[in-house]
């Protein structure tokens, strides 16, 4: 048995390790317009920067940020300027397909929105190792959701960059198709921490709160419009080559495979449907190659179900007031005091204590 994770600091983060390593990167300008942003809002954007090792130069060049230092960076931004919505605002001044580097690139390529995404799903590597998208259809067929999972461990605090995050997205959708295509509903694991309007002012949809997961839906019809991107129209030689390039760089690179199966636990846990050979299933492995891989790396299924509730649990009690009885429902637990037994196990304390350790950080 692993030793107990301390709980969270003063600034709601758990005590844990904080590496980060090179599969963290982020190969876009994931923070391109955030000096001027900040700036703009009274604020000084080199020292937010510097808490996380970056500076303002590091905003401007693709694979210079990490999946962690992109989340510190807009969290402490909002705390720090008092901007609920910083994520949300930052997206619309960004707003455009080149915030997703090489990945938005490719997607240029495309003749339809439907094959855009294809591309996105395919090739999230030429993003990032710790990004994961995944694609869901509604029992009717009419809707399709494309769920976006971070991968970093012991993150408990992410609305920002989740937000900010969904948000392109849905604007990348309408630059791409000419404002044709749109989110049609938006889905995010944490509570609103701005007003509803203001979310559906940014989205001009559905905004639900406290779900299973974080992702867009679209209509399945959308999926076949097609784009209107005179740059793809006008350089078709330089997008097949930059697709060529995307794959020759990022078609053979997968995260560890234990971060694999992190992805694919993620949106599983709730479901109650979240064994090994669930997991494996997914994966297209049989459950005795899932357990052979992982020891490889030195890991476990357990243990790595273990750190996804640990960490979905803490997004929880710091992102929302969610009473306990839903959040065993979410963690796949049997009952409340299997979810207790846990908490005292990985935290040495209670979930109430816990979630009051939080009290007037979030």
């Amino acid at each position: 048995m692993s030793s107990p994770v301390r709980a969270p600091d003063a600034t709601g983060t758990p005590t844990r390790n904080t590496a980060r390593p090179e599969s963290e990167v982020i190969q876009a300008r994931i923070l391109r317009r955030f000096p001027e942003f900040v700036r703009d809002l009274g604020g000084e954007p080199a020292d937010i920067l510097a808490a996380h090792g970056l500076d303002c130069e590091s905003c401007d060049r693709e694979g210079a940020v990490t999946c962690s230092q992109w989340i510190g960076v807009l969290e402490q931004a909002a705390s720090v300027l008092n901007v609920t919505d910083f994520g949300m605002r930052l997206a619309e001044r960004q707003a455009g397909i080149d915030l997703f580097g090489p990945l938005g690139r490719v997607m240029r390529s495309s003749r339809t929105f439907g094959e855009s995404l294809d591309h996105a799903a395919t090739h999230t590597a030429a993003h990032s190792l710790a990004v994961r998208l995944w694609t869901g259809q509604s029992l009717s067929g009419e809707a399709v959701f494309i769920g976006h999972e971070v991968l970093a461990e012991g993150l408990s605090s992410r609305g920002q960059s989740i937000e900010h995050a969904l948000l392109a997205g849905h604007l990348v959708a309408r630059a791409l198709t000419g404002g044709r295509v749109g989110a049609r509903r938006v889905h995010f694991r944490h509570e609103a921490v701005s007003g509803r309007a203001a979310y559906r002012r940014y989205f001009g949809c559905e905004v639900r709160f406290c779900c299973n997961e974080d992702g867009l839906a679209f209509a399945a019809s959308d999926l076949a419009v097609p784009l209107v991107d005179p740059e793809a129209a006008s350089d078709a030689n330089g997008l097949r080559d930059m697709m060529a390039f995307v794959q020759r760089e990022y078609g053979t690179k997968r995260p560890t495979f234990q971060t694999q199966v992190r992805g694919v636990m993620m949106p599983l846990l709730w479901t109650g449907k979240s064994a090994v050979q669930d997991v494996a299933r997914v994966l297209e492995l049989h459950p005795r190659s899932l357990h052979r891989r992982l020891r490889e790396e030195r890991s476990s299924f357990q243990a790595i179900k273990d750190e996804v509730r640990r960490d979905l649990l803490l997004y929880y009690l710091r992102c929302t007031d969610m009473p306990f009885a839903h959040i065993v429902e979410k963690l796949g637990f049997s009952e409340q005091s299997a979810m207790s037994r846990f908490v005292r196990t990985q935290f040495d304390t209670s979930p109430r204590e816990l979630r009051r350790s939080y009290a007037g950080v979030r």
